[in-house]
């Protein structure tokens, strides 16, 4: 696997950052529209067929997959705005191309697909890690006000605030299976339900809103946000503000937290607000098949806000994404083929573009060689002979 040589110097968004690419979007999108949501999916879906024997992959990731993932990740998880913004995305790409002597619909398309890929689907999926614990650093964004609201209480403050509300609001247990917080145990032997480890988690993650101190790539990713879930303006711009507020998590046993975190499962919405079925993408575990529902309630005496139910679509729509276009497996290889421990990723900013991107190199550099060194030694001396020659050849 390597990267295509059209695309390997890019830095920035390649097509979603193009001036008319960008009015045509708003001008399609706009729900003053004449189009429906679906008539507009349904000329996406008939520009994905006309062209898909033309599209091809993007660091290994069939284009295709991740066009039509996009749209249909977000109709899995109810996000209809989701589903606008990606179906106009995919109308206004084959328009440029139609109306372009240089580039043609399927090119266009592809570099649509690359923007999504590196600037949506990986910071997500990067920073859910499966088998990596939840994140621990807080960083803060340069998004407007939210620079100081983030910076005016330290990062172990807010967060244990965040985990106070959270035990309060869902009465100190799993959401999901009702497991008691065996911190505060023990209980009566008539409790019927068990007891367990609990975990607050986050529903959008911090290393979404983190900007690398040399870049402002994070405008990218926000960008996308904004128009694929319509979240009101006083949410985008204080993004850094609400990634530790309670309407931003939730309690779970330590064991659906990280298969949360890592999109094997998902909150899907019913007629009720606030009430949500829980969707396997994976295999169900075991002793887990029974818990079906989740009705969200506020066990709080004082009030605290119940999750939001937009960025619980959010998280459902980037779970079908990242399973519907094949992303999933693909990052997976790629973050697995370097450990972290090795010198050969950006220690700034592991969710950038650049991160998936020297990954993806590193693997083809090793193309030749057949298998990678299992040794860790023997792995850490190629890491570093690996990237000092990546990096030789991005400076000449």
């Amino acid at each position: 696997m390597s990267l295509d040589d059209d695309t390997s110097s890019a830095s920035t968004l390649t097509l979603l950052d193009d001036d008319a690419f960008k009015t045509g979007l708003l001008t399609v999108m706009s729900d003053a529209g004449p189009e429906t949501n679906g008539q507009l999916k349904r000329r996406a879906k008939a520009v994905l067929r006309e062209t898909e024997s033309m599209l091809t992959s993007v660091h290994g990731v069939k284009t295709f997959g991740i066009l039509d993932g996009m749209m249909e990740g977000a109709g899995e998880a109810g996000l209809s705005s989701g589903v606008r913004y990606a179906a106009a995305a995919i109308i206004v790409a084959d328009q440029k191309g139609r109306g372009s002597n240089l580039n043609s619909p399927a090119s266009e398309l592809t570099r649509l697909a690359q923007d999504w890929l590196l600037f949506f689907i990986w910071p997500f999926k990067k920073a859910y890690r499966a088998g990596h614990s939840p994140q621990s650093e807080f960083s803060t964004p340069t998004l407007h006000v939210s620079d100081v609201a983030a910076d005016a209480m330290p990062a172990t403050s807010r967060r244990s605030i965040f985990r106070n509300l959270i035990n309060e609001r869902d009465g100190d247990k799993c959401v999901v299976t009702g497991t008691l917080n065996i911190a505060n145990g023990p209980y009566p032997r008539t409790t019927e339900v068990g007891e367990g480890y609990l975990d607050a988690a986050h529903i959008l993650p911090r290393s979404i809103v983190h900007e690398h101190p040399r870049s402002n790539r994070i405008a990218g990713t926000i960008d996308i946000i904004k128009h694929y879930t319509k979240l009101p303006d006083e949410i985008m711009d204080d993004l850094a503000g609400i990634i530790d507020n309670p309407e931003n998590g939730m309690l779970l046993d330590i064991a659906l937290h990280r298969g949360f975190d890592s999109y094997r499962w998902c909150l899907h919405p019913t007629d009720v607000l606030h009430k949500y079925k829980v969707h396997w993408l994976r295999y169900v575990p075991l002793h887990k098949e029974n818990f079906t529902e989740v009705q969200f309630r506020d066990h709080s005496r004082d009030g605290v806000p119940l999750p939001n139910p937009t960025l619980i679509a959010l998280h459902s729509a980037v779970a079908h994404v990242l399973h519907i276009s094949g992303a999933a497996e693909v990052i997976d290889k790629v973050y697995d083929a370097f450990s972290d421990e090795g010198p050969t990723v950006p220690s700034g900013n592991r969710a950038s573009e650049d991160d998936f991107r020297i990954r993806l190199s590193l693997i083809g550099l090793t193309t030749n060689k057949h298998q990678l060194p299992t040794i860790p030694d023997e792995m850490h001396a190629f890491q570093s002979s690996a990237s000092n020659r990546l990096i030789s050849c991005h400076c000449h």
